[in-house]
């Protein structure tokens, strides 16, 4: 017979967690995939530490939880439950900094630079603060689909922007606002619960392939960063959306951290 019993080391004992194993497949982060004859499979963060065949016996040892230095990212949210704005309605924009969509109590803006885009060009926006809140508004009197990039320089380059829709029935392909690093929408529709929401990323202006794009949610807690896709030959990838609420798209590529928001009201 060739399965074996697994032991784990913890806290100088060996313990007893799985008998009569046979595979077991390193994976990522310092995990270990085992499976027994009986069918029963465990995932356990830990590593080989001794392999005695001619006893059946498999030592393993656990990891500690790797701490992980996180560079922090902008991105926006819209000041509203629905997550839709009709015509003439006041537009709010809530610029947050921190990572995976948990802000920093005492991150810094300074040098933060804010406009938007729409049918009419390019206008700057001011920063506002109320009750301690980083707030945008574009205006009454913006209409149609407005894009919102917020910038911030330093060692790490920052970028955040969302699409915003502010009417009905707004169906056309959205075009890139030329950034450093950008992640653009294919074409613009109602991002439904249950369907596949496809995006291309840009840096200058040209497709980049090969290069992985980081998604959650803001039920998504306390997992971190839970969608993860690589960019194929044309810098495209698709996210299947499963969960309700806006969805934060992140990238990272050379020193500039680039994010997207999709408002989704449902």
């Amino acid at each position: 017979m060739c399965e074996a019993n697994v032991y784990l080391w913890r806290d100088g004992k060996e313990e007893l967690i799985m008998e009569k194993v046979d595979r077991i497949i390193p994976g990522e982060e310092n995990t270990l995939f085992m499976e027994n004859v009986f069918g029963e499979r465990k995932v356990v963060a830990a590593r080989l530490r001794e392999m005695e065949l001619v006893r059946h016996r498999i030592l393993i040892e656990e990891m500690p939880p790797q701490t992980v230095a996180q560079d922090l990212e902008l991105w926006l949210e819209p000041d509203t439950d629905h997550g839709h704005f009709h015509e003439g309605e006041e537009v709010g924009l809530k610029l947050y900094k921190g990572y995976n969509m948990k802000p920093e109590s005492d991150a810094d803006f300074e040098g933060i630079t804010a406009y938007m885009f729409n049918h009419r060009g390019r206008r700057d926006l001011l920063l506002h603060q109320h009750d301690g809140q980083y707030v945008l508004h574009p205006g009454q009197e913006a209409d149609g689909l407005i894009q919102v990039v917020v910038h911030q320089p330093g060692p790490k380059e920052l970028y955040a922007k969302t699409l915003v829709e502010i009417g009905h029935h707004h169906h056309h392909d959205i075009e890139t606002v030329k950034l450093p690093l950008e992640i653009v929408p294919s074409g613009y529709s109602h991002a439904r619960i249950g369907e596949y929401y496809e995006i291309q990323l840009l840096k200058n202006g040209e497709p980049l392939p090969d290069t992985e794009i980081k998604a959650t949610f803001s039920t998504a807690a306390p997992h971190e960063y839970p969608r993860r896709q690589k960019t194929d030959d044309s810098g495209r990838a698709k996210f299947f959306l499963s969960a309700r609420g806006h969805y934060l798209f992140s990238v990272q590529h050379d020193n500039i951290i680039s994010t997207f928001t999709l408002i989704k009201s449902v």
